[in-house]
């Protein structure tokens, strides 16, 4: 049953782009509980919504507006954006009060449409009230001319920000006050006044109104006071930076929204190259639908991406957010050198330095510093000055440097970030994989717990005489036969201790510290240097001399550190494995040496033995492909694969590649799919492989044929069309099932063991 649709009020985005915040609009919308619930939930019924720039705190705020204002409940919702031009205390209590006595009207009348009228006189707004309320908001409104008149702004403030517990009173209705863009409250007396209020909402254990503030998380140091009672009564509500994998989600949908080609390459390189960042892009993808581009190719986006940020919404964007911080352009030469200056660095400059850098420029270098700061443009730590983690800032502020104030001349064509980008898109899709392959290594060795391993695994040589020739299915059974083991320690903590990136190679080390046999002693404790490398071709013994002399130099400050003598645990994994010098080298050090296949068993392994020895957890793969002509031959090939790895023989191959071609071809015979797609599952553990094939719409036209027993040839030539009858016929079970918005054939084969029958 799909669920009513919300009316977009205040918000931006529509639902089916507004992805993983579905946890943050809860916790915002049920803070104005009421009653036994909002008791029985524990709420302190305020809230901070903290995160960095761009994380779409403002949307939040928007969303939890049109879900309480659609839910037409006992919570009122009130939305207010501070603005700079309305910081002035008269103009800040006029603007609040007609806001929130606008929302209260709209809500009651349940006409969003009565938002607008805030622009309108107060006694205006105050006659749209439904009849039983207007006498208390005429009064209200009065009383609000009356604190004008009286020549006092705290007065009239305080008037303005009371008018919620008012409300509450007069209508028995929770105010919950959303409230954007807290930290532009920072040097005045109004953060103040909003304090106070705070401090008096719910002093006396049942809160007349609740409110959310949003701010930039770094600013709020400068507006909460250390106060255990007003942080009793505010929960922390963290934004984070969207996941890649939500991110991918939001870029396929927005791009399909507005018909803009992409591939899934491309879909990746953003993810990386914007750091996640929702806002830069919406731009990307908005720009290439206004200019009729596509998003196929890596050059594709890179152009796109270049103009956007030297003259398009990004550029301007970032224009605003330093005019913002110093609107003067001297100081604004000042941040320009600053930020050219820390991230040119590539690590932390001393504050001085900087200062004295932008001293020609800037009258109170501190002060300017510490606004960067607060918007996240730069960090300051403990006298040092840091880049931003923002990747799309640094382009934008090489690339206006470089043109404003470094005086490089312009390129006749082209523009040189277009080409840095190029470069760069590479080594970022690599640095992608590396950084999956290292979560996996730090991953596994947090589970080192004296866990007894096939000792092949720490050993190429031997796992190549071993098992060479054998597929991962075969291997891991034949694992639990081997006699000598390997002891693992128990991991306490694992440190990365950097690496290093050169043409065809790159690594990253880490120590991993624990104890052995359980005995928790100097003497017992013990250190593993891990290096994890990634080489287009075997280590060879140039490559291996310079790990080396990273890892001595941590063993030795390890030793230093510790007290402890006992040579550390070495453990060298390879993507390509080793020459024979390397090998012999690291066999006389008494290293371990594995290849990442190697590092797969180990994690399946570790696995398997966690599970007390029930079968390992299913691989699972998924292909999705378009409904033309022969694309189930792609399903086919990708199914022989995955078949043959998993040690089927050839029989049972062509039966599963045949099965699946014709599961594929009714699919799209007899399928009405609106996105004209099949999608295909595989699941594979050490029994038996399951193909799910489904698609949105009807599927197999011929439902009701009568199925025949398993057989284990194949069918006869010009028997495709029987749909149902002929899969039956050649996987050992098929389940054919109707969902909510299309089919599902589940098809299963399983694993003949030599001997069985």
């Amino acid at each position: 049953m799909t669920k009513p649709a919300i009316m977009c009020i205040l918000s931006r985005l529509p639902d089916e782009e507004f992805v993983d915040r579905e946890g943050e609009v809860a916790k915002v919308c049920g803070l104005a509980q009421t009653g036994s619930e909002g008791q029985s939930r524990g709420s302190s019924g305020n809230a901070l919504l903290l995160g960095a720039p761009r994380v779409g705190k403002s949307e939040i705020l928007r969303k939890s507006f049109d879900r309480l204002f659609n839910k037409a409940g006992e919570v009122i919702p009130i939305y207010y954006a501070l603005r700079r031009s309305c910081l002035d205390p008269d103009k800040f209590a006029e603007d609040y009060f007609a806001q929130f006595l606008a929302q209260f009207v709209a809500f009651k009348r349940n006409d969003p449409g009565l938002i607008s009228i805030a622009d309108e006189p107060l006694p205006v707004i105050a006659r749209a009230a439904p009849p039983e309320d207007y006498p208390w908001a005429r009064s209200m409104v009065d009383s609000f001319k009356v604190a004008s008149r009286s020549e006092d702004p705290l007065r009239l403030v305080r008037f303005a920000l009371g008018a919620p517990a008012a409300t509450s009173a007069q209508a028995s209705l929770t105010p919950l006050l959303l409230i954007d863009n807290w930290h532009m409250l920072a040097g005045s007396g109004l953060h103040t006044e909003f304090l106070r209020t705070l401090g008096a909402n719910g002093g006396s254990g049942q809160a007349s109104a609740a409110y959310v503030l949003s701010s930039l998380r770094r600013a709020v140091t400068e507006l909460i006071p250390a106060d255990e009672e007003l942080f009793d009564r505010l929960e922390m509500i963290p934004v984070e930076q969207m996941s890649e994998e939500h991110l991918e989600i939001l870029i396929r949908r927005r791009a399909e929204s507005l018909g803009v080609e992409i591939s899934d390459s491309t879909i990746e390189l953003m993810s990386r190259q914007l750091n996640c960042d929702v806002f830069y892009t919406r731009a990307i993808i908005d720009a290439a639908s206004s200019r009729g581009s596509s998003l196929k190719t890596f050059i594709a986006f890179e152009r796109l991406y270049t103009s956007e940020v030297l003259s398009g919404r990004i550029g301007a964007y970032l224009n605003a957010v330093l005019r913002n911080i110093s609107p003067e352009p001297r100081a604004g030469r000042a941040v320009l050198e600053a930020l050219a200056l820390v991230i040119s660095s590539g690590s932390r400059v001393p504050i001085e330095a900087v200062t004295e850098r932008i001293a020609e420029h800037a009258t109170d270098g501190q002060a300017l510093l510490a606004r960067m700061h607060s918007r996240e443009l730069l960090e300051i730590s403990y006298g040092f000055v840091s880049a931003s983690s923002d990747p799309v800032l640094s382009d934008y502020v090489r690339a206006r440097y470089r043109r404003e104030i470094a005086g490089a001349p312009r390129p006749a064509a082209g523009e040189e970030l277009l080409g840095e980008k190029l470069k760069h898109s590479y080594r970022l899709m690599m640095s992608r994989y590396n950084r999956a392959i290292q979560s996996q290594l730090v991953e596994l060795l947090s589970r080192f717990d004296f866990q007894n391993v096939p000792a092949s695994l720490f050993d190429q040589t031997a796992f190549d005489k071993c098992y060479r020739g054998m597929s991962r299915v075969q291997v891991r059974r034949a694992l639990d036969d081997e006699a000598e083991r390997v002891r693992l320690p128990q991991t306490v903590v694992v440190h990365d201790i950097g690496g290093d990136d050169e043409p065809g190679v790159s690594w990253r080390l880490f120590a991993a510290t624990g104890f052995e046999g359980g005995i928790y002693t100097d003497a017992n404790e013990v250190l593993w240097l891990v290096a994890l490398i990634n080489s287009k071709g075997p280590v060879d013994v140039e490559t291996l001399g310079r790990i080396d002399y990273s890892l001595e130099a941590a063993e030795r400050a390890h030793r230093a550190k510790s007290g402890i003598v006992h040579p550390a645990v070495r453990w060298y994994v390879s993507k390509e494995g080793f020459s024979a010098m390397v090998y012999e080298r690291l066999s006389r050090l008494k290293a371990y040496r594995s290849t990442y296949l190697q590092l797969d068993l180990i994690q399946d392994y570790l696995n398997k033995l966690a599970l007390g020895g029930e079968a390992r957890p299913a691989s699972e793969f998924e292909l999705v492909i378009p409904i033309e002509d022969e694309a189930e031959l792609i399903a086919a090939r990708t199914a022989e694969q995955i078949a043959r790895a998993a040690n089927f023989d050839q029989e049972a191959i062509n039966q599963i590649k045949t099965a699946l071609i014709e599961a594929c071809i009714n699919a799209a015979e007899h399928s009405d799919s609106p996105d004209r797609k099949i999608h295909q599952r595989f699941a594979i553990d050490d029994y038996k492989l399951i193909i799910t094939v489904s698609n949105k719409g009807k599927m197999f036209g011929r439902l009701n044929v009568q199925s025949t027993p398993s057989v284990a040839g194949q069918p006869a030539k010009g028997a495709r069309g029987r749909g149902l009858q002929i899969i039956r016929a050649l996987m050992d079970e098929v389940e054919f099932e109707r969902t909510d918005d299309g089919t599902r054939l589940v098809m299963t084969k399983y694993l003949k063991r030599p001997g069985s029958q």
